[in-house]
């Protein structure tokens, strides 16, 4: 049986991917490109984190962020990293179960936190909300576990955006359109702003992120490009000996010089209005 969009082959479901540890490596490789590691540091930057402050990383994965959120409100703040994964949530405890921080991993929803009213003062969202199949209710849940007054920043990418240079169009049309069936809302980077503010939050701020990536090796690893020309093909949208032809040509542009893979990136923070 096949999987329905969004799920089985991407973020939506990865305890029902057919390889979950193939996801948690690329969470760990785009954690080395530099400007997701410039994205950390802006969203840290607006949650205005202080010593003694909670805070909620929602869809956490293997906990990296969120540790790093806990060193900044320890001793007496607390981190909370929410994922509804229970292969990544296993995965965040493993890794960091001695690192000394006043750090937790919990499985859930992001439509649906099992956590009391009020009781954060800042939420964090990176790629996450582009998987869930309501994106409006997990920022309405966002605002409900925020006290009046905490911070919400968040990152999510436009797929819609992304454009290829070194290739067939009409192959990379296809490649891109297999990737965009694995994302419940492929668009949502350029939405988000008006969801942030549909879902009870004021005082915004937005800024546009262009990534660019310039070697093929890391599209390959670091943006999917591999696994969505493996969907392509399995979907019988591709041909294989067409498949071979694409990633030969795009090898030929990374030789010379010439291949680049451009994404628009949205950030938006913003304040829970006071009742």
């Amino acid at each position: 049986m096949s999987s329905p969009p969004g799920t089985a082959e991407g973020f939506g479901d990865v305890d029902g991917s057919a390889d979950p540890a193939r996801l948690v490596g690329y969470l760990d490789e785009a954690r080395r490109v530099p400007e997701l590691q410039d994205v950390d540091r802006w969203l840290e930057r607006e949650l205005r984190l202080a010593p003694g402050s909670h805070v909620l990383d929602v869809g956490c994965g293997t906990g990296e962020d969120t540790v790093g959120l806990s060193a900044r409100v320890a001793p007496r703040g607390r981190a909370v990293g929410v994922d509804a994964s229970a292969v990544m949530v296993r995965e965040a405890r493993r890794r960091h179960a001695d690192c000394g921080l006043p750090v937790e991993f919990r499985i859930g929803r992001a439509e649906a936190l099992e956590l009391p009213a009020g009781r954060f003062d800042a939420c964090r969202f990176e790629r996450v909300l582009q998987h869930v199949p309501s994106p409006v209710d997990a920022l309405r849940e966002a605002a409900r576990v925020l006290r009046p007054g905490g911070r919400l920043a968040a990152f999510e990418p436009d797929w819609t955006s992304l454009t290829l240079a070194g290739a067939s169009p009409e192959i990379t049309a296809r490649v891109l359109e297999a990737r965009a069936t694995t994302i419940a809302s492929p668009d949502l980077g350029g939405r988000l702003p008006r969801l942030v503010d549909e879902a009870g939050f004021g005082h915004l701020r937005s800024a546009v992120v262009p990534l660019v990536i310039s070697t093929l090796e890391v599209a390959l690893r670091t943006l999917r490009l591999a696994a969505s020309l493996e969907s392509a093909v399995a979907g019988g949208t591709i041909r294989p000996a067409d498949a071979t032809a694409w990633l030969r040509m795009l090898s030929t542009a990374d030789r010379g010089g010439s291949f680049r893979m451009r994404i628009t990136g949205h950030l938006v923070s913003a304040t829970r209005w006071a009742p």
